[in-house]
């Protein structure tokens, strides 16, 4: 990939982190639950809307944006609850200690949400009825339409 292309899309990402605080900062503002599942399903969309709206506009000078992409994880800690949700290949992960040992142990707060999870096959088969290579297995990966590995945000959360 083109490194100035890269750059563009670091540089939404920045931008855009904005959209998604904002989303789940009106949600605290205006409701007694506060931030809810709800809430960052709808920060993530928004963000995906602005992505989409920038991959339109460059898509006659930049068509390549398409296949571009990046993972997502959000940790929200609201009235002593943490709120946590994954889009992409990373996982969220949370250290504890192990009594006085000194040792952490680890555990998976999320898994990995991409086309190689039979489950989001499954879901864009269904959304996608009439691509019969919506889902292609590209030298023993699963890829949407044989490019990349995760697709449009859905339901991780």
């Amino acid at each position: 990939m083109e490194h100035s292309l890269v750059m563009e899309i670091a540089s939404f990402l920045d931008k855009d982190k904005d959209v998604f605080a904002g989303v789940v900062q009106s949600e605290i503002s205006v409701g007694p639950q506060g931030v809810t599942c709800d809430s960052i399903r709808r920060a993530f969309l928004a963000t995906e809307e602005k992505f989409i709206e920038l991959v339109g506009q460059l898509w006659s000078s930049r068509p390549d944006i398409a296949t571009t992409g990046s993972c997502c994880l959000v940790g929200v800690v609201c009235q002593r609850t943490l709120y946590v949700a994954n889009l992409g290949d990373s996982r969220v992960v949370l250290g504890r200690k192990v009594g006085n040992t000194g040792e952490i142990a680890a555990i998976a707060l999320s898994t990995e949400h991409n086309a190689n999870m039979e489950a989001v096959r499954q879901e864009l088969r269904s959304q996608h009825p009439n691509d019969p290579n919506i889902v292609v297995l590209k030298h023993g990966v699963w890829r949407v339409k044989g490019i990349i590995q995760l697709w449009l945000f859905e339901s991780s959360l």
